[in-house]
């Protein structure tokens, strides 16, 4: 049998009208025979004792759901009251957190009707006012409150900030007709707050507060419609009314050359707000670069790779690389404008030869703008820092940048050059299966008489193809390669002729061209070799040789003959087939062989 029961706390409310911690325990259902039907009943998980039993009466339903909306009606009201004693604030607040943690265990559409409850009667207002407050306990379980709701629905948070905007920019246009001055206070400005002012050494607190924001301000979980955008409207909010706060503490200690503070519990509270700027340079279009390039924060982000701890400056730099990664055109005017450069070349620089993270993470920047020929950026390196870098020769990045440059240069100061090398690299000549194969067709069709013995076999395509579309370096390559053809036959020949007798035998060409030569054919034009009419090894001559003597092939490759194979002499048929060889003109045979 299935166990369904889940973990609750039970609260039962006194005489004074106040609630009691009746303690943890398991909800369950079940037939009760006392009661007479079925009921819901809680067991302590310590000991199993019955913490409640209650019967199921499906008539109460809706008063139940009365009574609910007036319990956290009193909870919320109880939560905000500055009368409330701050020992029992803090249990009410770790009961509407044991509250949520208890909701992750429900059904998705249980969920969904539950925080929507909570929304409708009024939580997040009260939460801002629980954030207000000076005990770090209270503020820490609403924090925790609050990381339900937003992971829960983060639209929901949204819109509830963006109403609070909308409703104190209301309220301060009427205080400042009426010459009263008055101070905002948002939810979300409350969390940058507790981020920025957490007093944990370990910023524990500030590390969840981030990834709250980062959640918050995420593009991929807000919505579109037909009407409307939430990633404009929110962003539009986000840049205008939190920024600033945001970047309070950066700008604060970015005035000189150096950071003003370096302690290790500052660098880490700045190195979380790098961390969530960086998120926002990614994934933000138009909003951050007007931020950053109205408010000059990349110069005084680049302020920190001055710091001592090498964390802080890793993350100054990861901030630098992804603006520089989106390859915006913007971005790099802004760069070079302020020489945004200097700080990383002197953080190298100063670096010296030691091989860390430091010297990897610029040289991998560098080496980016290289291989992505970003012309601007290359530019601007080579001929402003090109000095300080030039000696760097473990890599060979510096040098890269260098031949990039002055390959531009090259094409500034002859375009000519440049449009001829597109020229060269687009040009392919290229032909079509169909023209190939109507060509043979043509071929094997052609009659023998209408061609000469030795007449040289061209395409029609390569007949009508432009002398001026063939380029001089092929014409170079085909005639050192028809050469070199011409003297590896004369180096053939001329061994063939050392010999004294001339048994048939097959010559292979180094040219790829596979043409099959008897005896007789070789040595026509050859008056006295062997194998001429009239020599002593021709055939009807005294002395020849007799058919069915062995036959032997030379295989021949660039350097002359290789080895000898020796065939049987009774092969009669292959005699058969090369005496049908002679009879064909010499280019389909050389035709047929390939």
């Amino acid at each position: 049998m299935t166990d369904t029961r889940r973990r609750v706390k039970v609260y039962t409310l006194n005489e004074d009208r106040q609630w009691d911690d009746r303690g943890t325990g398991h909800v369950s259902s079940g037939y009760v025979e006392r009661l007479k039907g079925m009921s819901l009943l809680v067991r302590a998980e310590s000991d199993g004792s019955l913490l409640l039993e209650s019967k199921i009466n499906p008539n109460t339903a809706y008063q139940k759901q009365q009574e609910d909306e007036k319990f956290l009606t009193d909870l919320f009201a109880q939560l905000t009251d500055e009368a409330t004693d701050e020992e029992k604030r803090q249990e009410l607040v770790n009961f509407l957190k044991e509250f949520c943690a208890f909701s992750q265990t429900l059904q998705p559409q249980n969920r969904d009707a539950f925080f929507k409850t909570l929304s409708n009667m009024g939580i997040l207002p009260a939460l801002e006012v629980i954030l207000g407050m000076d005990d770090t306990q209270v503020r820490s379980a609403a924090t925790d409150i609050f990381s339900y709701l937003v992971e829960y629905n983060p639209s929901m948070v949204r819109e509830f900030v963006m109403q609070e905007a909308q409703q104190n920019d209301d309220v301060s246009k009427k205080l400042t007709e009426q010459k009263i001055t008055s101070k905002d206070i948002l939810l979300i400005n409350l969390i940058i707050e507790h981020m920025i002012c957490d007093t944990d050494p370990e910023l524990g607190g500030a590390v969840q507060l981030m990834g709250l924001l980062r959640t918050l301000v995420d593009p991929e979980n807000m919505l579109a419609t037909a009407n409307k955008t939430e990633k404009t409207e929110f962003l539009g909010f986000f840049y205008k009314h939190c920024m600033h706060v945001l970047t309070a503490p950066l700008l604060a200690n970015t005035t000189e050359d150096k950071p003003s503070k370096d302690d290790f519990q500052t660098a880490q509270l700045l190195a979380l707000v790098l961390e969530l700027l960086t998120f926002c340079v990614e994934h933000h279009t138009y909003h951050i670069k007007n931020y950053i390039i109205n408010k000059d924060i990349l110069r005084r982000v680049l302020v920190l790779m001055a710091s001592k701890h090498a964390f802080l400056a890793l993350c100054a730099l990861r901030f630098k690389r992804k603006i520089i990664g989106l390859k915006d055109e913007f971005y790099n005017r802004y760069i070079m404008k302020s020489f945004l450069f200097e700080p990383v070349v002197k953080a190298f620089l100063n670096n010296g030869s030691r091989y860390n993270l430091m010297n990897s993470a610029i040289i991998e920047m560098f080496e980016f703008i290289r291989v992505e020929d970003i012309k601007s950026l290359t530019a601007h390196v080579i001929e402003n820092y090109w000095k300080a870098l030039e000696d760097v020769d473990y890599v060979q990045t510096f040098k890269g940048l260098k031949l990039r440059f002055e390959q531009q240069r090259e094409r500034q100061d002859n375009p000519k050059l440049d449009s001829m090398r597109s020229i060269l690299r687009n040009h392919r000549y290229r032909r079509d299966a169909r023209t190939l194969e109507d060509e043979e067709e043509m071929w094997f069709n052609t009659d023998e008489d209408d061609m000469e013995d030795g007449e040289a076999v061209v395409s029609p395509s390569d007949k009508t193809k432009n002398d001026d579309d063939i380029m001089d370096p092929i014409s170079k390559f085909m005639e050192r390669k028809k050469l070199k053809e011409s003297e590896e036959k004369e180096v053939l020949l001329k061994t063939n002729l050392s010999g004294r007798q001339s048994p048939s035998f097959k010559l292979s060409l180094s040219s790829g061209t596979k043409t099959n030569l008897t005896s007789q054919s070789s040595a026509a034009n050859l008056p006295g070799s062997p194998g001429s009419p009239g020599s002593p090894g021709s055939p009807g001559s005294p002395g020849s040789i007799p058919k069915n003597t062995s036959q032997t092939a030379a295989i021949t490759t660039k350097g002359g003959l290789v080895g000898l194979v020796d065939y049987p002499d009774d092969d009669d048929d292959d005699d058969e087939d090369e005496d049908k060889e002679d009879t064909l003109p010499l280019s389909k045979k050389a035709k047929f062989d390939s």
